[in-house]
């Protein structure tokens, strides 16, 4: 919300305190005048942001250290940052996707066109990099930055790998682990250095984020296959049709009626496009061969891997918090 129009406080479980969180988003991203389309995408983006994932996992190994209670607006302000970075890529993924919605809500991109989300994201990553700096934030600017240099790798690689029948599961990871794990570890390595924790505790944090953003990722690429795709706003086999193979279908593609039923697919649909049967014969084709169970057993060796970081930081309090987030993440 505007800053003269923030909320009061709404504080989490562990007493963090996320109308704060927002406070700062909205105050890091004031910029253009609303009446301009760029000002207009803003008001739109910062308006209906989600849950605050990333932000809530910085507090929470920031309430591990020793230093929190000095540190505390210094984590408010970390994890708006963190969020905002998140928002920045959310409205260049769209673009790219050129996705007609996002969270079940027509995207920026689609409402505003391209021009006015590309400045409105370019704005927002400036802006990080900015108060950043001015606050002193020296090491989390250049941990944001390779972040961000970390989650175009993981894009450019994807791209290389369009259309490719030959795409390795070791590609795949390597790809995420970029795209979208990266800013998970880097949120949970943030909060957990921020606030003085011991050099072991910020490296287990940072594998923990690495794992839960895996985990976050392949639940995403499951949502094809589970009937809840387009409830999510997802449009049904989007990346399949784009000649992105995700770990469902690089998982059937290993068993051997699984490639000689889907090749054909994947050849079709680089060169004229599928029908909506055609889709429905390659999900069928991906459950049959058993690339649905195997993703969501990939599901379950990273909810276990977590879990049992999780179980080595239990002498922290702020454990508590990590844990509803892991069961979370971890449902089926």
């Amino acid at each position: 919300m505007p800053l003269t129009e923030r909320k009061p406080m709404r504080m989490d479980a562990d007493g963090w305190d996320l109308g704060k969180v927002r406070y700062y988003i909205w105050k890091i991203a004031a910029g253009p005048d609303s009446g301009t389309p760029t000002g207009a995408v803003l008001k739109d983006a910062l308006s209906s942001s989600g849950k605050l994932l990333r932000p809530r996992l910085l507090l929470y190994f920031g309430g591990m250290g020793p230093e929190v209670q000095t540190r505390r607006e210094r984590l408010y302000l970390l994890a708006a940052m963190t969020e905002l970075t998140h928002l920045a890529s959310l409205i260049h993924d769209d673009i790219v996707d050129e996705a007609p919605s996002r969270r079940g809500q027509p995207s920026i991109q689609s409402k505003y066109g391209k021009d006015a989300a590309v400045y409105a994201g370019d704005f927002l990553i400036s802006r990080v990099f900015r108060w950043g700096a001015q606050e002193g934030l020296l090491n989390a600017v250049e941990r944001l930055a390779q972040t961000v240099e970390d989650m175009c790798a993981g894009e450019i690689g994807q791209a290389a790998c369009r259309y490719r029948s030959d795409v390795t599961e070791e590609a795949y990871y390597a790809n995420i682990r970029g795209k979208t794990a990266a800013l998970f570890r880097t949120a949970c390595g943030l909060g957990a250095a921020e606030t003085g924790c011991p050099d072991w505790v910020v490296k287990k944090a940072e594998e923990f984020g690495e794992a839960l953003g895996l985990l976050f990722q392949l639940r995403d690429d499951l949502l094809d296959f589970n009937g809840s795709g387009q409830t999510a706003g997802k449009e049904t086999h989007k990346d399949f049709r784009d000649g992105i193979y995700t770990m469902p279908v690089l998982k059937a593609l290993r068993d051997p009626w699984g490639w000689n039923a889907l090749l054909p697919l994947m050849r079709s649909s680089r060169e004229w496009g599928l029908t909506e049967d055609e889709l429905a014969i390659m999900e069928q084709a991906v459950v049959r061969a058993g690339g649905v169970e195997a993703a969501w057993e990939e599901v379950r060796h990273y909810h276990r891997l977590s879990g049992e970081f999780l179980n080595e930081l239990e002498d922290f309090g702020s454990v508590d918090g990590l844990r509803k987030v892991w069961c979370q993440l971890g449902l089926r």
